[in-house]
């Protein structure tokens, strides 16, 4: 599910790297979908809600009338930077690009911000069948959802055009999945027992969630952040162009990492479990790392860049050192993910919120080379800056579970 969902944004850029003017609509593209991601990236944290609390449909509403007031919030902030002079500021003045970069982004934010709502329907009906663990479900919808953005990528351009022609096919193909999700959850909501016997308070929910929206927000923010400091280099479109390109290829090769928070999360019930997802993680990356160091450090690295994304010779070669450095990230994110579901399933977020500060602080070290160094490929600060953040959050979560390991013997009396 995670591999085919992050392929639709590559296929955004493949679709829009053969537009006119591909550099300048990809830029906008993905300086829109990195501020939009980044903000509404916190209602992810419903998957993991959703997980803990369902215990029956008493829960199931409140838990979701919870996060349906977080999302309506986070639309009303989207929407007030894309539709005032905030846009200008945000995308022009602190990320330094073009005029016309600009004004596409902010149009492309706006539509984009749409999408917050069909995510959190699906979300919670991943979290119900994550819950019977009846995950092939998830994969049939996504497949769904990739088949119907490549119809609305066609489509779209009769009537409207440039970065706002990807951003209103993702939330068309968002919403396709989501109603698709509802009808197939359905049975599963039938099973839940009506009566009230587990009902998590708002200020429960809460407690649970407010480290993980932190933590959420954060990870998305490196990418936001790593914006802004390419927007001080010589280039600063084609360096965002050329980093939304390569943060693309990293969301796609390497989404399968991202599960493995809720596969620590849902399986790991005992101190035996945790050596399984460990060993289970190890081989994840091992074979992940493995494919993109074989993709992208050998010729076939020209088959994906100028072939299927269609990118020009000028934006490909810009990416490629970018794209050498994935298998970098690969090996962080997966412990970092592993982290973040082990100290979920023990009901330690706490300490994962701590993390957003570390992670932003080592972008912040890594990005900030770009005022002294203007002329430094934006792709590999930006690979760097990203790789750079999720090792410090796998360092310090594992020396957290490790104490926590050490100290309680009641880790897992909840369950």
């Amino acid at each position: 599910m995670t591999e085919l969902h992050q392929i639709s944004h590559s296929l955004v850029h493949a679709f829009l790297a053969r537009l006119s003017d591909p550099m300048i609509t990809i830029a906008s593209f993905s300086v829109a979908f990195a501020f939009n991601s980044t903000i509404s990236s916190i209602t992810q944290v419903s998957i993991q809600g959703g997980i803990s609390f369902i215990k029956n449909r008493v829960s199931f509403w409140k838990t979701f009338r919870f996060y349906s007031v977080v999302c309506i919030i986070l639309f009303v902030c989207i929407e007030s930077v894309a539709l005032t002079a905030l846009g200008d500021i945000m995308f022009g003045e602190w990320m330094g690009a073009s005029a016309e970069v600009v004004k596409q982004a902010r149009k492309a934010s706006a539509i984009m911000a749409l999408w917050i709502f069909p995510i959190l329907i699906r979300n919670f009906c991943y979290a119900l069948a994550m819950v019977y663990r009846h995950t092939i479900i998830i994969p049939k919808a996504t497949i769904i959802r990739l088949s119907s953005i490549g119809v609305f990528l066609f489509l779209y351009p009769f009537w409207i055009e440039g970065a706002a022609v990807g951003a209103a096919a993702m939330v068309s193909c968002m919403t396709v999945e989501a109603v698709y999700m509802v009808i197939v959850i359905r049975p599963f909501f039938a099973r839940l027992d009506k009566e009230d016997k587990t009902n998590p308070s708002h200020d429960e929910i809460w407690r649970f969630s407010w480290p993980l929206m932190i933590t959420q927000f954060s990870e998305n923010a490196v990418v936001l952040a790593v914006n802004f400091f390419l927007g001080q280099l010589a280039n600063p479109d084609l360096a965002l162009a050329g980093f939304g390109v390569v943060n693309g290829l990293i969301r796609a090769f390497l989404a399968p990492l991202r599960n493995i928070v809720q596969t620590a999360q849902t399986l790991v019930r005992s101190r035996k479990d945790i050596k399984i997802i460990f060993e289970f993680t190890f081989y994840t990356i091992l074979i992940l790392a493995t494919i993109v160091c074989i993709i992208f450090n050998t010729p076939f690295r020209r088959v994906i860049l100028g072939g299927a994304l269609g990118l020009t010779i000028e934006l490909s070669q810009y990416a490629t050192p970018g794209v050498k450095l994935i298998f970098v990230v690969s090996i962080f994110w997966g412990y970092a993910a592993l982290m973040r579901g082990l100290l979920s399933a023990i009901r330690r977020t706490g300490t994962i919120a701590i993390t957003a500060a570390l992670r932003l602080w080592v972008v912040i070290m890594v990005g900030s080379t770009t005022f002294f160094l203007p002329h430094l490929n934006g792709t590999i600060v930006g690979a760097l800056a990203i790789g750079s953040a999720f090792a410090i959050e796998s360092l310090f979560l594992g020396w957290h579970f490790r104490r926590c390991l050490k100290t309680s013997k009641q880790l897992f009396s909840h369950l």
